[in-house]
């Protein structure tokens, strides 16, 4: 197994470069390839059968390496969390999301969709390019604080939103700075008091709202089938019989609200620059929330559960841009026993790294990868494909547990705002251009910045039909 003796390429460039990186990797040493990050050993991965073994083996279930300064975000929570403690909050947070609650959420997401439509129709006035992730990002944190049952006060909900792109910019800096890495140095330093501080804020005011649902749950029977449980409860509950900690609790609501929020926020901000930037892409799209809704505007006509269904070309948009732009662009796994891969032994301890946006990109797979085509999932066109070589929300037992939900909020939020505006951008931007960082979740380096526009529903249905 070829083996790369140096780190420099990982080094040199903290915003964005890896992914050239991954690229060249791939495109000169066959996979699975041993390298570098920092003082690190990892093995790259980049076939798709591969990639299966990997993902689908119960031995692969313990997280890399590359996750350790996630844990000062996530603690025990879900995504870092070693596998003896993720088998149990896998068990916890399952009925969270199964059908029954989804169903449940969904008035959540209609409801904070309309407050950002009226948001935007006062923005729409001026017709300026403004960053749109913002916006999306405070609609999609209330989305999840709601659906939790977590109520926090205006100015705490800034709070949390300024708090976690920090504690993110503190992870990913600190990743890329050995001199950081161990513990005793990086908490001497201002950025370790600084995550410190930041921390204690979030998991003080996590564990306040914990406590306020204990108290109110102790006069509520939760085997009562008249009783409507929110899904904090539903936490709260199922923590007694697996006998979590308060501290493991904070940290999977932590992981939830951050996770969820985070992914959902820059899906929902990438296709809509999709949109904006592809402009026939987008006409299609609202075309079909004509057929849909016809000329109801979303205020008079809500997205309802089962409108979801019909959303076909938009289930495309929404899946060729998380080709392009996968959320959580590495994977990495530590081996718990040896692995055969091809005609290697990966022995026990090897930490693995599959880079998605990588398989998501290579021309052997998506044909002119970096054309944005929702047709390629199309039903015809993607049974072609096998199955491996798009993994969004990863697979196998330990793959993202919320992927139904933020698929329909997306589609909720989307199916709202194309009705009432149109997207547009000053020039249009090659896919190529957009620089990204990659880290445990992706976002741009520069803000992707668009203009909205009210639309006007006759002029559009003539135009259209």
């Amino acid at each position: 197994m070829p083996l790369l003796g140096t780190s420099y390429s990982f080094l040199y460039e903290i915003f964005g470069g890896i992914l050239n990186v991954i690229n060249k990797m791939a495109e000169k040493y066959p996979s699975p390839t041993q390298f570098y990050v920092a003082h690190k050993v990892l093995v790259g991965i980049y076939e798709p059968d591969q990639i299966k073994i990997v993902l689908r083996s119960k031995n692969c279930l313990d997280k890399s390496i590359i996750y350790k300064y996630g844990e000062s975000l996530f603690g025990t929570g879900l995504l870092t969390a070693p596998v003896y403690i993720w088998t149990r909050s896998r068990r916890m947070i399952a009925p969270i999301f199964n059908a029954y609650m989804l169903k449940k959420f969904f008035k959540v997401f209609a409801k904070k969709a309309l407050i950002l439509n009226e948001e935007l129709e006062q923005i729409a006035q001026n017709n300026n390019e403004i960053v749109f992730l913002k916006y999306i990002a405070k609609c999609v944190l209330g989305i999840t604080c709601d659906t939790m049952d977590i109520k926090m006060e205006t100015d705490i909900l800034h709070q949390f939103m300024k708090a976690i792109k920090r504690l993110k910019e503190i992870a990913r800096y600190r990743f890329w700075k050995i001199y950081l890495h161990p513990d005793i140095i990086f908490n001497l330093t201002a950025m370790g008091r600084e995550q410190k501080k930041i921390l204690n804020f979030m998991q003080a005011a996590i564990d306040k709202m914990i406590q306020q649902r204990i108290n109110h749950s102790n006069t509520v029977k939760y085997n009562d089938d008249t009783i409507d449980c929110s899904s904090l409860d539903m936490l709260i509950a199922s923590s007694h019989i697996e006998k979590f900690t308060r501290k493991e609790i904070c940290d999977n609501i932590i992981t939830l609200i951050i996770t969820g929020s985070d992914s959902i926020t820059f899906t929902t901000h990438l296709v809509i620059f999709m949109l904006a930037n592809f402009p026939k892409i987008q006409e299609k799209v609202y075309k079909e929330m004509l057929d849909i809704y016809g000329m109801e505007t979303p205020n008079t006509t809500p997205v309802k559960y089962d409108d979801i269904q019909r959303m076909h070309y938009l289930d495309c948009v929404v899946k060729e841009t998380l080709r392009i732009f996968p959320t959580v662009p590495l994977i990495g796994r530590k081996l718990m026993e040896d692995l055969k891969i091809g005609n290697h032994i990966l022995p026990k301890g090897t930490d693995v790294v599959i880079p998605i946006i990588h398989l998501h990109r290579n021309e052997k797979y998506w044909p002119n990868p970096l054309t944005f085509n929702p047709d390629r999932f199309l039903p015809d066109k993607i049974k072609a494909n096998p199955s491996y070589y798009y993994i969004p929300f990863s697979d196998g037992p330990r793959n993202c547990i919320g992927m139904n939900y933020g698929m329909i909020a997306i589609k909720v939020i989307l199916a709202t705002l194309v009705r009432a505006f149109i997207f547009k951008v000053d020039k249009s931007i090659d896919i190529k251009d957009i620089q990204l960082n990659i880290y445990i979740i992706l976002s741009t380096i520069k803000p992707l910045k668009i203009k909205i526009e009210k639309r006007n529903l006759q002029q559009n249905s003539v135009k259209i039909c």
